[in-house]
């Protein structure tokens, strides 16, 4: 799931969410780009309120975290089990 934080441009990341393709779900990639803000914003807030940095590579990793436990929370699982093979093809 990490590289699709790949992204170098907020355009780069809008353009993606925007395309409709056969690979990659409407849900799955609203659900990413929930998870890229959040992350990004908790991030943020961390350095201004607390003056602690997390490292990329951290940041990365609790991105792919948030978004498998949101894809395993839901509760009918059989209708989002080809949702996280989607997400694990991003490895």
């Amino acid at each position: 799931g990490v590289t699709v934080a790949g992204f170098y441009t907020w355009t780069a990341f809008s353009v993606w969410l925007d395309i409709k393709d056969a690979t990659t779900t409407r849900y799955l990639k609203r659900l990413v780009a929930l998870a890229t803000i959040y992350c990004i914003w908790f991030e943020r807030n961390k350095r201004l309120h607390d003056n602690i940095s997390t490292s990329p590579r951290t940041i990365f990793k609790q991105l792919d975290r948030f978004i498998r436990d949101a894809i395993l929370s839901k509760r009918n699982r059989r209708q989002y089990g080809t949702l996280m093979q989607e997400w694990l093809r991003y490895d």
